[in-house]
């Protein structure tokens, strides 16, 4: 029995030491599985972000993977970034997008990272490309974060800061860079306009502000006539107050949008700016505008009967009651600030400031499968008026007093989105350019499209003075003073359909300097207890300071104190040398206890996991030890009962 005791217990102790080795072994195979993992999975993510903030769209995937040629990144960010506490986080979300474009390219786009300090190379580089310095001190210290691209043809295109305000559309920044100098070409825009945009007769032909402006960044070319078909090569068709359109150009506009192409449409139910000499007769306008039937089949109206009025936004106006001046508010004129600016959508989320006047507002008609998103709309204090209250002696003062709400946020300028369906059902009108044949011309009916096959976008704006000098300018001429943003939001909304689709449809995503709720609570703890004490201090410091003000005021500049003043100053100075010591040191504390915080967060995030997942699996595996080795001595058990 003595020699089968020491047998098993020999047996135990080298089974004791055998779940160590495993144990040990366990833990090394652990250790290692994570620095293999951390080498093979390093572009790895997992989001759990609620907005997604740090994964890449499938929008932005597609279009870099569409790249043909290579596109150079260089991200310029002086070393000083990652120490302002405002920027570095931001700093290093940008740093990291830009890291997996390169990585999902395939090669494409060359990321190169600079530290321009200055007077470097570096910084001459930056400042070469137009990349702007971020002043951040009063002795002229300056730092960069900026991203500047150039493609095999050397086009560049620039984002000349990345201002954390912008965050949240960081995504659509850096793939509409991309994108642009992929398609370096300059975007090609067809203009059909009923109003004299691009050549006013009553400028000396010359064209609108607006207009000129959008000149400098895309190609405009008026069209007019009988259009039988809008180019394949036209990349945005500018559509402003149509009138009179043959059926033919409703066509080539319908299949024009039906095809993919994106337009950008101003309809307005009441014309206030001067129009073209041939229309300036006495005649009653119009109840309709050119591409009214268009809309309607599409399933969009622009109600031309009707004004949107809007007692929070109106604009004051001189009018006459009584005989008399008076300064009111005009219902139909307004000066849409945020409380009327999609804040969320890129086009609008810079704008400030935008005047209408007496526009309408757009309407997916019941039915209708498109979508409707509103850029510009009215306030929730919204009246909608009879066009013959505005268009025939409208009446300021009477119009206020007769104000009843009635709508609310009112979309004035929308994007219209989905699948369209032809409005000539029945294939391509007559033609009116030839007597013996009017029949439909082949070539259009060979091409037809009755419904779109992609989803397209197109902007409708219900007011065409809009884009009119005298709504957005001081004074006429191109150094007139804007007081509305009208020009930034023509150019953005133009900008914004030269991408692709999917681009358009990208929204602006969350923060990365997101506040955590208990840290804040744990700073300000600390903060209350340290700036008490600081105060103390400088209260102190100060008392001090002013007593030796006082020595010297005495002294009156005779350099003539006595011993026991000059040993008080002595004093005084000694204490404001230990004073400042203690400012210090409780400074010191202060920042010593905010980055103990942060150090512990930090051990929670990277570390805590990894320890809870080896504990468990050390427990696991204790346990089936355990229940194996009970196993065994019932086994054990049974055999000696069975020898017995």
């Amino acid at each position: 029995m003595n020699l089968r005791s020491q047998n098993k217990e020999l047996v135990m102790n080298n089974s004791d030491k055998i779940n160590l080795l495993k144990i040990i072994l366990i833990i090394i195979i652990f250790l290692s599985i994570n620095i293999l993992s951390a080498q093979l999975f390093k572009t790895a993510q997992l989001d759990l972000t609620n907005d997604k903030m740090y994964t890449i769209s499938n929008v932005t995937k597609n279009i870099l993977l569409d790249i043909k040629e290579p596109i150079k990144l260089k991200l310029y960010k002086s070393e000083a970034v990652n120490k302002i506490p405002g920027l570095s986080a931001y700093a290093n979300r940008v740093e990291e997008f830009l890291r997996n474009y390169s990585r999902l390219s395939r090669g494409k786009i060359i990321l190169d990272l600079y530290q321009p300090e200055q007077f470097s190379v570096e910084e001459d580089q930056a400042v070469g490309f137009g990349i702007q310095s971020i002043p951040i001190s009063g002795s002229g210290e300056v730092i960069y974060f900026g991203l500047a691209g150039t493609n095999s043809t050397d086009d560049e295109d620039i984002i000349s800061v990345f201002r954390p305000d912008r965050e949240r559309f960081l995504e659509y920044d850096i793939t509409k860079l991309i994108y642009n100098l992929s398609k370096p070409e300059k975007v090609l825009v067809s203009v059909i306009s009923g109003l004299p945009i691009a050549a006013d007769p009553q400028r000396n032909y010359e064209p609108w502000v607006i207009y000129k402006q959008a000149g400098q960044f895309f190609d405009l070319r008026s069209i007019g006539g009988n259009i039988k078909k809008i180019d394949e090569d036209i990349d945005i068709l500018l559509v402003v107050q149509p009138n009179d359109l043959s059926e033919t150009t409703k066509y080539a506009i319908d299949q024009f949008v039906l095809r993919g192409g994106k337009m950008l449409a101003f309809i307005d139910p009441h014309v206030e700016v001067k129009k073209r000499e041939n229309r300036q007769n006495k005649k009653d306008e119009k109840k309709s505008h050119g591409l009214y039937d268009v809309f309607k089949s599409w399933g969009i109206e622009v109600d031309t009967g009707s004004i949107v009025g809007d007692k929070d936004l109106a604009q004051r106006v001189t009018a006459i009651s009584g005989g008399r001046r008076v300064v009111t508010s005009y219902l139909p004129w307004l000066s849409i600030d945020e409380r009327g600016l999609h804040r969320e959508d890129v086009i609008t989320s810079e704008i400030e400031r935008v005047n209408v006047i007496s526009a309408g507002f757009v309407k997916i008609l019941e039915g209708s499968n498109l979508s409707l998103e509103p850029l510009v709309y009215s306030s929730s204090e919204t009246q909608i008026l009879n066009i013959d209250k505005v268009a025939k002696n409208p009446n300021p003062v009477q119009m206020l007093s007769d104000f009843r709400k009635n709508a609310r946020n009112l979309p004035i300028a929308a994007r219209v989105s989905g699948f369209f369906s032809s409005s000539f059902p029945n294939g391509p009108p007559k033609r009116t350019d030839q007597v013996d044949n009017t029949g439909p011309d082949p070539d259009l009916v060979k091409n037809h499209i009755s419904s779109s096959t992609r989803k397209t976008s197109i902007i409708v704006v219900a007011d065409s003075d809009i884009l009119a000098d005298q709504i957005w300018l001081r004074s006429g001429g191109e150094l007139a003073i804007p007081i509305a943003q009208n020009n930034d939001l023509f150019i953005n909304m133009l900008d914004n359909l030269s991408g692709s689709v999917g681009l358009m449809s990208l929204r602006g995503k969350g923060l990365s300097n997101k506040p955590f709720i208990l840290v804040q609570n744990i700073q300000k703890e600390s903060e209350l207890k340290y700036r008490t004490k600081e105060r103390e201090l400088l209260k102190n410091l100060e008392e001090t300071e002013q007593k030796i003000s006082l020595l010297r005021r005495e002294d009156k500049g005779k350099f003539m104190l006595s011993p026991s003043q000059k040993q008080m100053i002595e004093g005084f100075r000694l204490d404001i040398v230990k004073i400042r010591s203690q400012l210090r040191m409780v400074q010191h504390d202060l920042q010593k206890d905010i980055d103990n915080v942060h150090s512990q967060l930090k051990l929670v995030n990277i570390g805590l996991v990894p320890i809870i997942i080896g504990l468990l699996a050390i427990i696991v595996f204790l346990f089936r030890q355990i229940k194996y080795r009970n196993r065994i001595l019932v086994y054990q058990n049974r055999e000696s009962l069975g020898k017995k």
